[in-house]
């Protein structure tokens, strides 16, 4: 025996969610989204400054094994007005047209070079000993150290939010990254 109200009962059970219900769980989603977004937002941003770094690291880490390997310098050298940076071998040092590697940042990134206290020069001074356009570099020597008149640091900042530094570590034996000190 069924109960006249029950099979209606059990029919408007099975049709689903109904349009209250549906328009709540998009409130939820939606507060549940705005609150997330902005973290978000700023976990990518940092990704990208952390990533620009790895790479910057990568390539002095190549520079310096290829300097050893060829017996030649290796420059890193970085444009700051054009966010750009690369590995070429020290003008002078192969008879071959050179391939250069060249980089370029993201757009939302932007480097600064401290400048340098001495930068190398010829004895009468009238060139700059292979460097690229007046521009800082990193200068890896035949037998993998750097040059002392290289560059003490470079500094990749995002906006006002974040900075880190590639700076040479402590033996002064390799570069690394870490968080960029503030100069004011």
């Amino acid at each position: 025996m069924t109960l006249p109200g029950s099979s209606t009962h059990q029919r408007r059970r099975n049709r689903g969610f109904t349009l209250v219900e549906l328009i709540v769980v998009m409130v939820l989603l939606l507060i549940v989204a705005s609150m997330v977004a902005p973290r978000m937002s700023s976990f990518f941003r940092g990704r990208a400054l952390s990533s620009e770094a790895r790479r910057m690291l990568s390539l002095l880490n190549y520079g310096r094994s290829r300097a050893i390997a060829e017996g030649v310098p290796v420059l890193l050298w970085v444009d700051p007005t054009r966010s750009t940076y690369g590995l070429m071998v020290q003008a002078g040092h192969t008879g071959e047209s050179e391939r250069q590697d060249v980089f370029t940042a993201e757009p939302s990134l932007r480097f600064e070079v401290p400048a340098a206290t001495d930068a190398p020069a010829s004895e009468q001074e009238d060139e700059r000993l292979g460097l690229p356009e007046n521009l800082p570099a990193i200068r890896f020597n035949a037998d993998g150290f750097f040059d002392e008149s290289s560059v003490g640091k470079i500094i990749i900042r995002q906006g006002d939010e974040g900075a880190l530094e590639i700076a040479p570590t402590l033996n002064r034996l390799s570069y690394e990254i870490r968080p960029a000190t503030r100069t004011n």
